[in-house]
């Protein structure tokens, strides 16, 4: 390896290459990711390490590995990408940038969100907010999003977090439902109905199922009766409101349909889910105009609930 200059500073490109290609462990990651070919960041890379002469990452069939000095070297130089990422956040205050992007999860977008975001938007005309859905997780060095609704935090230890709130569920039905069986006397009756069941994927285990609850309201006498099953919460809420069956209902999302009277509460017992919504965002956010003003906002809406 040739002898490294110390004084030149490196190309941006080479140390942006050696930045994502540690972040995703993969030089094809890398490349997606910076919208290269493999061949282009490996390139990169090999000249970075040229010009500091050492080894940053150690090859491999499976990706790649940072070496010792690969591992000092990320250190510095994501300190130094999140000090330009400030430096252009500080900007906006000059350019009258005003626009503030929310990312969260979809079913919290629509249902929790959107309905009391309109008042803020009463409140700061001036701004433009963006809204954006999605269950992938956020990378705020790739992506516009300024503030992320986050269902648990252990994702992002380097980011800003509040607690928002816990939710729970309960279960509900549209009254029509009710209307077409016999009334409900006991709670053993329940199992009378088809039951909606939601499947999170990995995040399943952190929301109370139907097992959990009957156990809780010791109905113990048959398992859970079958019914539809749903990997978005929307659509099931959306199958509960049209009468195909009782569901365990997250009391945050469907505040609207049990006022509206399409739902109905069928016990007063909650079970609370394992993990809190957070609001996510990093530090150099709160630099953007209003951006105090939302974040001081959406925690007092989380804590009217």
């Amino acid at each position: 390896m040739e002898q490294a200059n110390h004084r030149r500073l490196p190309k941006l490109s080479n140390i942006l290459a050696f930045e994502t290609a540690a972040k995703t462990g993969s030089l094809a990651s890398a490349a997606d990711t910076l919208c290269l070919t493999p061949a282009a960041v490996s390139q990169q890379i090999r000249q970075l390490e040229e010009h500091l002469g050492v080894k940053l990452f150690i090859r491999s069939k499976t990706g790649v590995e940072l070496t010792e000095p690969g591992i000092s070297y990320l250190a510095f130089t994501q300190e130094a990408f999140e000090t330009l990422r400030v430096a252009q956040q500080n900007m906006a205050q000059y350019q009258g940038d005003h626009t503030l992007t929310i990312t969260a999860l979809p079913a919290l977008a629509s249902r929790w969100l959107m309905p009391r975001l309109y008042s803020w938007m009463d409140l700061y005309p001036e701004v433009d907010l963006r809204i954006q859905a999605t269950h992938s997780l956020t990378d705020f060095n790739t992506t516009p999003t300024d503030f992320y609704l986050s269902f648990g935090d252990e994702q992002y230890p380097e980011q800003e977090k509040i607690a928002l709130f816990r939710d729970a569920v309960v279960p509900v039905c549209s009254p029509a439902l009710l209307r077409t069986a016999a009334p409900l006397t006991n709670p053993e009756q329940l199992l009378d109905y088809p039951m909606i069941h939601v499947d999170w994927g990995r995040d399943g285990r952190f929301l109370p199922d139907w097992n959990e609850w009957l156990l809780a309201a010791n109905i113990t006498s048959r398992p859970p009766t079958p019914g539809p099953s749903f990997n978005l919460s929307a659509m099931a809420i959306d199958a509960a409101v049209a009468g195909r069956g009782i569901l365990l209902g997250q009391q945050a999302l469907i505040r609207e349909e049990l006022q509206q009277g399409k739902l109905v509460a069928l016990s007063p017992l909650a079970l609370p889910l394992n993990k809190a919504y957070f609001l996510i965002f990093p530090k150099r956010i709160l630099n953007k105009p209003r951006a105090r003003e939302l974040v001081a906002w959406l925690r007092n809406q989380a804590e009217a609930d």
